[in-house]
């Protein structure tokens, strides 16, 4: 559910009572899940494309 509200606020559709309580419910963890994940997703995106153009 956070991860869909956050991809949500990234596109603007959102109110002000729904990303108050989002901030009030964050946590370390989630912040280095998100993290983890995006870095993963980009690193292995950057790997694929290179190992396209090189074989």
């Amino acid at each position: 559910m956070w991860l869909k509200r956050l991809t949500n606020s990234f596109l603007g559709i959102r109110n002000k009572e729904e990303l108050e309580n989002d901030l009030k419910k964050i946590s370390i963890l989630k912040i280095i899940t998100l993290f983890l994940t995006l870095n993963i997703t980009f690193i292995g995106f950057v790997f694929v494309i290179t190992r396209f153009f090189i074989n």
